[in-house]
This record gives structure tokens, sequence and C-alpha cells, in this order.
């Protein structure tokens, strides 16, 4: 039974990377088949329909390459990938910024291609605007890439990004050399892109994902830093220096404050903004909706966030127990974590907000 996990683990990890490598590939060959569409050219005896038709079938594969991509990474499990990270940007556990450029890349292209296949009903400006933001979903998706991916120090792959930004290049090229009357705001953009986003992207992988010790710079969380041992093409051991795992604080003091905003039809917002004193420093905000009192709110909605340090999981959930400024609330990290957190505060007539909180763990993904 560990043995068939084990396999079904690799097999995950494996299409998770090469369907972005194949992603990769259909987002270039898009890009350049959307030039050729734009400059009205086709090869001889070949009717322009047909490139058409073929940009719209690559566009929509590539689509097809991300979805699985996306899906495979975060049912493999190993990093802390949530479902809402695949659309929502920014805001996983996980090296959030180069993550979340895969999900700017990822809504753009949904956009383009939805538009695309409604191209008859939105009419030719709207589309035309939409279209042109494919350029920058493909740039994005190339940082994403390297940002994010574990094969990025492999020759093929940076063979792979190279090729790609060379026939991106050279189509952005023919696109502003084809036809080129006026300088339109579009064309300034794209000779900008063609200047900036290739040196940009070798300097930064030269700075960034190709030094060693770019896994904590780029946002993994601590606990996944841990002892592993892997084997080189020599097969000569190598060892990944240990980071301690992140464990919350059963209690502690906390300081911050409190503000109250009214809104329309008498309901209010009591937002409670506190940070925990000791070691690691947890940031912890309350949010509580409802019909204004003389003292505070009675409470119709709420939300809790707790944030850990930078590379831990943000917790979020809801309050289930107010009383005064007795606050319990149960939360979640949206991988298997759960906690139960208690504050007890006490808040002066400015605001000012100061007290206790107790953090007891309901469920653990370690356990």
């Amino acid at each position: 039974m560990i043995a068939a996990t084990v396999s079904a683990s690799k097999a995950v990890w494996y299409l998770t990377r090469g369907t972005g490598a194949v992603a990769l590939v259909l987002l270039t060959a898009t890009t350049v088949l959307g030039v050729t569409n734009s400059v009205r050219w086709s090869p001889p005896r070949t009717p322009r329909f047909v490139l058409q038709h073929l940009h719209r079938n690559v566009s929509l594969l590539s689509v097809t390459f991300i979805a699985v991509h996306v899906a495979t990474a975060v049912i493999d499990g190993f990093a802390p990938i949530r479902w809402l990270d695949a659309v929502v940007p920014f805001g996983s556990a996980y090296r959030p910024f180069w993550l979340g450029l895969g999900a700017v890349a990822f809504d753009v292209l949904i956009a383009v291609a939805i538009t695309s296949l409604i191209r008859a009903r939105l009419g030719y400006r709207t589309w035309r605007t939409v279209h042109w933001t494919a350029y920058g979903c493909w740039s994005v998706a190339i940082f994403h890439g390297m940002g994010v991916g574990s094969d990025t120090k492999q020759p093929w792959m940076l063979a792979l990004v190279a090729a790609s930004v060379a026939a991106v290049g050279a189509a952005t090229v023919w696109r502003l050399v084809a036809g080129w009357t006026v300088w339109t705001p579009g064309r300034v953009i794209m000779l900008g892109g063609l200047v900036t986003v290739p040196a940009a992207l070798g300097l930064w992988a030269l700075a960034g994902p190709l030094q060693a010790g770019w896994a904590p710079r780029a946002g993994t969380p601590a606990n996944l830093l841990r002892t592993v041992t892997t084997t080189s093409s020599s097969a000569s051991p190598v060892t990944v220096p240990a980071t301690p795992q992140l464990v919350l604080p059963s209690s502690g003091t906390v300081q911050g404050t409190t503000k109250l905003h009214r809104l329309t039809g008498g309901q209010a917002k009591v937002v409670v903004s506190i940070a925990s004193m000791g070691t690691p420093k947890l940031e912890i905000m309350v949010v509580l909706k409802g019909q204004e009192l003389s003292q505070g709110v009675s409470m119709t909605s709420s939300s809790v966030t707790l944030t850990p340090p930078q590379g831990a999981a943000v917790y979020r959930g809801n309050v289930t127990g107010l009383s005064g400024g007795n606050v319990t609330a149960s939360l979640s990290d949206g991988h298997g974590d759960e906690i139960q957190l208690i504050l007890a505060l006490q808040i002066d007539s400015l605001g000012a907000t100061s007290g206790r909180m107790a953090i007891q763990t309901v469920a653990s993904q370690a356990a």
C-alpha cells in the first residue's frame, strides 16, 4: 500500500511538471499563430481559415493542459496549494507571488478563450482589446514557470524557455514591421515588451531561480524545507539543510486596535487588528458585522484571519462565540490543520486593544 501511494504521488508530480512544460509550448504556439493571423499570412495553397482554426484549437488545448497542470498541482498535496489559488492570485501559502502569476495568466487565458468563442456577440473592438492581453499572459506565464518550477535549472527547461522567448520575440518583430504606418499605443507597448521582457527575465533568472537558496526566498513554507536526500546524475547524495517547522504558540499576549465603521441602514462593522507579542509573531484580524448597538454591534456575520510569519499558511474562519471582549473562533489553513482561537480582550475608549490569546489544535494534517 505504501509503495503504491508513493508511485501514485510520483506519477502526479511528473504529470504536473510535464503538463506545465507542454502548456508553455502551446502558449508560445498560440501567441505565434495569433501573430500570423494578425498580419494575414498563410502558407502557399493554404487558406487563411486553416490557420485561424488551428490558432483557436491550440488555444483551447493550452487551456486544457493548464487545467490539468493546476489540478495535479493541487491533488499532489506536497505543496499547500488550494483550488482557490488557481484563480485568485497571491493568496497561496506556497510561493504566493510566483504562484499568483500563474493564476493571473490562467485568468487572462480563460478570458481570451471565452471572448474568442463569443466574438460575434461582443463586437470586434471589445474582442481585440481583450485579445491584446494574450501577450501579457504569455510573459506572466514565463515568469511563473521560472519562479515556481522544479525544473528551472535543468538544461532542457532553460533551452525550452529560450526557444519560446526567441519565437515570440521574432513574431513580435514581424508584427511590428508588418504594415507599420503610425505609432499606435499597442505597437508602443509591444516594442517596450520586446526590449524589456527578455532582458528582465534573463537578469532576474540569473539573480534568482538559478542561484542557490531560491526556494526559501521564493516563499516556500518552512515545513517543506526539511532535510531530504536526492540523487544527482552522478549518484552522489545531496542533502538540503532542514528548516524547523512553524509551531503555533498555545497562549500569549496581544496588542492592537479596534475600530467601528458605520455602514448604511443602521449597520456597522467592528474591525479588531491585533498582533501577538511573542515569537513567532502572529497577526490576527477579527471582523464583526451587524446592527449597531450603543456599544458595538449585534453580530450577524464575521470573519477571522490569523497570519503567521511569511511562508506559513494563513488560517481563516469565523467567530463561533462572542461575549463582550471574549471571542472564540474556529480557523483552518485550508490544508488539513484546524485550530480554535480564544481571545480575551480589553478595549479602551480610544480603541486601544490588549489582552490574551489561546490556541487549541482541533485537527492536524501531520497527525
